[in-house]
């Protein structure tokens, strides 16, 4: 049976087009609704109880993108779910639909090098009660020898990155370079998780993909499934579905796909 792809969205129709991210940079759009909703976020439940709020005018594109296209959800879909990885966690909305789908001794590690993106997903993992789910603010893609790495944030909180931005999408102001702590994912899941294989792992590093792939084979090796976006100025999706495929994850889908980016599904043909 072929999966039902997401439905497009009036938000999904904006994030393409050029002429609203340079009303979001003239207008101010994005500074001034973060300003509005710092001092009284959006608060909503999912089906299964999990609390999130909206503190950003970006996120919710991201809200809209992970809870109503629901474009992660394919390693859910009749699958018994009892650990993940969030890489490039931004606000921590993917944990949150994680945490929603699976139980409570749902074991997680979600990451990102964003330090309000990583205090905002800490946030989320505190509300939702589940003890062994950690949220962490490090920069991955980098050999376990390399203790601190550059990371640029960029005006848009959805889409700081350890490479360049995407050239192709006006950018709404400059880039911030901080250096953050580095993470062996590899070491910190064994930490955090034991033996554990990771259930589902998602993928969303802003081009830094095939980096961060390359750095965590031992990690792939214990995974049932990734879910991944990729991005097309400097990731194509080939290379991607080679690396994973050396893994033992087949490429299954692709589950959205528009000029700059496309999510894609793989899947391990008998789960660890």
């Amino acid at each position: 049976m072929t999966a039902t792809p997401p439905k497009p969205t009036f938000m999904s129709w904006l994030q393409l087009r050029p002429e609203f991210h340079r009303a979001i940079k003239r207008l101010r759009i994005v500074e001034v609704a973060s300003k509005l909703l710092s001092y009284r976020p959006i608060e909503r439940r999912l089906p299964g109880g999990t609390r999130y709020r909206v503190r950003y005018g970006e996120s919710l594109l991201m809200a809209d993108e992970i809870f109503k296209r629901q474009v992660y959800r394919d390693p859910f879909e009749g699958r018994k779910v009892r650990s993940f990885v969030d890489l490039g966690s931004n606000v921590g909305y993917f944990t949150c639909f994680a945490i929603d789908r699976t139980g409570a001794d749902v074991v997680g590690l979600s990451v990102d090098a964003n330090p309000k993106m990583a205090s905002e997903t800490q946030w989320h993992i505190a509300q939702s009660g589940r003890a062994q789910v950690k949220g962490v603010w490090s920069v991955v893609g980098f050999p376990p020898d390399v203790e601190e790495a550059p990371f640029f944030l960029n005006p848009s909180n959805i889409s700081g990155s350890a490479t360049t931005l995407n050239p192709n999408i006006p950018a709404k102001g400059a880039q911030e370079e901080i250096a953050v702590p580095t993470i062996d994912l590899n070491k910190a899941w064994r930490e955090h998780a034991g033996d554990l294989p990771v259930d589902v792992m998602k993928v969303d590093v802003e081009g830094f993909e095939l980096k961060v792939l390359a750095t965590i084979p031992a990690l792939l090796a214990r995974t049932n499934s990734v879910v991944l976006e990729w991005h097309k100025w400097i990731t194509p999706r080939e290379p991607v579905d080679a690396l994973l495929a050396k893994a033992g994850l087949e490429f299954v889908r692709v589950v959205t796909e528009d000029p700059h980016c496309g999510v894609a599904f793989y899947a391990r043909a008998k789960p660890l």
